[in-house]
């Protein structure tokens, strides 16, 4: 482990508790993808569930779907963007965990309040695994968001700024111009 003068650099410390959740989470949301949402296309559900004539038919089923797929999708791809800039030590990698836990939390906040707008959900007691999924995902929000704000380690590690590709110029973006103070509110 590097110290310096800031405190601890590098990626060691609780930043290898990060880098494992962000892991999994790259394993369980295609899980999750593979093993809830695929086989509604395929056993004939998604069909029932979007058809007027279905006893089942609800207009929320096909937009509900088409949210927890995109949604675990995006969940994805911010667990996979969030681990390469972690990697990268990039100074944008706290900017996008904290994205990626707080968008954990509205995702399955959405979800679970999306399912109680269908009656046939709503009926239903629910679901121990969508509350243990909230309660992680708000628990890790409510560790990790400050972690990320406050620690040293962070603070020394991620200070990468993007490379700029040979032969050009790191782009400088020019400074807002002063506001007026007759037109400030």
């Amino acid at each position: 482990m590097n110290t310096r003068k800031n405190g601890p650099e590098g990626l060691g410390g609780w930043l290898i508790l990060v880098i494992i959740g962000l892991g999994l989470s790259l394993v369980r949301i295609p899980w999750t993808i593979c093993t809830t949402l695929v086989p509604l296309l395929f056993d004939g559900t998604l069909a029932q569930l979007s058809d007027p004539q279905s006893a089942a038919y609800h207009p929320l089923w096909l937009p509900l779907i088409v949210f927890e797929f995109v949604g675990n999708l995006i969940m994805m791809g911010l667990a996979a963007t969030t681990l390469l800039l972690m990697c990268m030590r990039s100074r944008y990698t706290p900017a996008m965990a904290i994205t990626l836990y707080a968008s954990s939390v509205g995702f399955i906040s959405l979800d679970l309040l999306a399912c109680n707008m269908i009656p046939a959900l709503a009926e239903q007691p629910v679901d121990g695994e969508s509350l243990r999924e909230l309660g992680r995902s708000l628990f890790a929000a409510l560790i990790w968001i400050p972690y990320f704000l406050v620690s040293k380690r962070v603070r020394a590690t991620f200070t990468r700024h993007w490379p700029t590709l040979p032969g050009h110029k790191a782009a400088v973006i020019p400074p807002l111009p002063a506001v007026a103070p007759e037109a400030a509110p």
